[in-house]
């Protein structure tokens, strides 16, 4: 350890010495994870740097050290991430990872390098809670956008999910080391909800849902009456998705193609009703497999059809092309955020 600390110190030096303006760059005290520098100008003013040696860093560690008003200057780790980045460059603080990406701003000096792919492995678990397999994960989170203000419990999100707290802990647990979400007296509280969800949305659309692209005659309007009807005559459950449930909450934008989740057992059937036929391309309706019921949690019945909830709709709505961004916005601004 003591080595890579040395070589690690070794190379902040010289990025500062590179500098025209910086005439000397000396370590006056050195622990096992904290160095402070002198820094001397060329105009002969001096200033100290404290520094942080980090085996890994989490957004989390970086709010954890601003909470603790630690006269922290920079942190350097093998791996930053660019959420991480981002919190440091907000909060005036400085950054270098082992690859050369670094920021530090202050007494005339600029430091900025960014884009070195990462020559050390990331050590950090790479499946995380947004995956569309994970289940139990998504129905935490589902659980915890139904009021984006609440401080929520451990044990009270387990009973109101219906998973063991050790479930909940380790969501809790990845949303804390990511500065998600923070601890509070009255239980845990989201600090950055739509850049949470945004998150959640990027990797969501990793992984396409099975799907059937289909046509029929009907417009839009007249496709979704027959839906309705489909369900009192059939018993067939269709939960608008997409522009067509999007428009139901926020009706901003002008669609030409019907989005739905239909069970699997039930969509032959229901393409015979609706007399759609499955095609290579121009689809005007795509019906997405109902493989777990978490993507229907919360959903309600408007103007007769059923409708999946305003988070599943931004999830959905994040991965169209068109207006699918402006819609998934709208939704998020006028139903999720409180």
């Amino acid at each position: 350890m003591k080595k890579i600390v040395v070589s690690e110190i070794d190379y902040i030096s010289n990025k500062f010495l590179c500098l025209p303006n910086v005439q000397k760059f000396e370590v006056v005290s050195r622990q096992e994870k904290k160095f402070i520098s002198e820094i001397e100008m060329e105009d002969g003013y001096s200033f100290r740097m404290t520094g942080l040696l980090l085996d890994r860093v989490y957004p989390g560690t970086i709010v954890e050290i601003l909470n603790q008003n630690e006269d922290v200057s920079v942190v350097v780790a093998p791996y930053i991430s660019d959420r991480t980045a981002a919190i440091c460059i907000d909060n005036g603080m400085g950054y270098f990872d082992y690859s050369g990406n670094c920021y530090y701003v202050g007494h005339s000096i600029y430091l900025s390098e960014k884009g070195n792919k990462n020559i050390v492995p990331r050590k950090i678990k790479t499946d995380t809670i947004f995956e569309k397999s994970s289940v139990v994960s998504s129905k935490i989170l589902r659980m915890i956008f139904t009021d984006t203000n609440k401080c929520w419990r451990i044990k009270h999100l387990s009973e109101a999910v219906g998973c063991s707290i050790g479930q909940v802990s380790k969501v809790i647990n990845y949303l804390q080391e990511n500065a998600w979400i923070e601890k509070t007296k009255e239980g845990y509280k989201l600090l950055d909800p739509k850049g949470l969800i945004k998150e959640w949305s990027s990797t969501y659309g990793n992984k396409e849902t099975r799907s059937f692209s289909t046509y029929c005659l009907n417009a839009p309007a007249a496709l979704e009456r027959k839906i309705a009807d489909m369900k009192n005559e059939m018993g067939i459950d269709c939960y608008l998705t997409g522009f067509s449930g999007g428009v139901r909450y926020a009706p901003v934008v002008r669609y030409n193609k019907v989005h739905v989740y239909m069970f699997p057992k039930d969509i032959a059937e229901a393409m015979d009703y609706l007399s759609l036929k499955e095609v290579d391309s121009g689809a005007n309706m795509i019906i997405y497999c109902l493989d777990n019921d978490s993507f229907i949690k919360d959903a309600k019945e408007i103007d007769g059809c059923k409708v999946v909830s305003p988070v599943q709709i931004y999830l959905d709505a994040m991965q169209l092309k068109g207006r699918g961004e402006e819609l998934a916005e709208a939704v998020y601004n006028k139903e999720i955020r409180r």
